[in-house]
């Protein structure tokens, strides 16, 4: 009866920072993912007004930036996501 108490209190404990954790990451990428908006904005803006025909080319530099950002941030909640899952392999033991 100890061990399952102390298996239940664990798990809520690892419950608990899992939510915290989860919830500071999805407003860190929130943030991101709004500056990447703001600045895909006036990149947007900037091949509106070329001029000198160069706005393909300014494309094309947002569309590969834009889908590293996405690259770096898929990697990160893949790690986070294993890190939990070894946390929680761990708690089980």
């Amino acid at each position: 009866v100890d061990l399952v108490k102390k298996l239940v209190h664990a798990l809520k404990d690892f419950h608990s920072k899992y939510i915290v954790n989860a919830a500071g990451t999805a407003s860190q990428l929130y943030s991101e993912a709004e500056q990447l908006v703001q600045k895909a904005i006036q990149k947007y803006l900037s091949i509106l007004v070329d001029a000198d025909g160069k706005g393909k080319e300014k494309v094309v530099e947002l569309y590969t930036s834009a889908q590293e950002i996405i690259k770096s941030w898929t990697a990160s909640m893949k790690e986070i996501i294993s890190d939990y899952h070894q946390q929680f392999k761990y708690i089980l033991e």
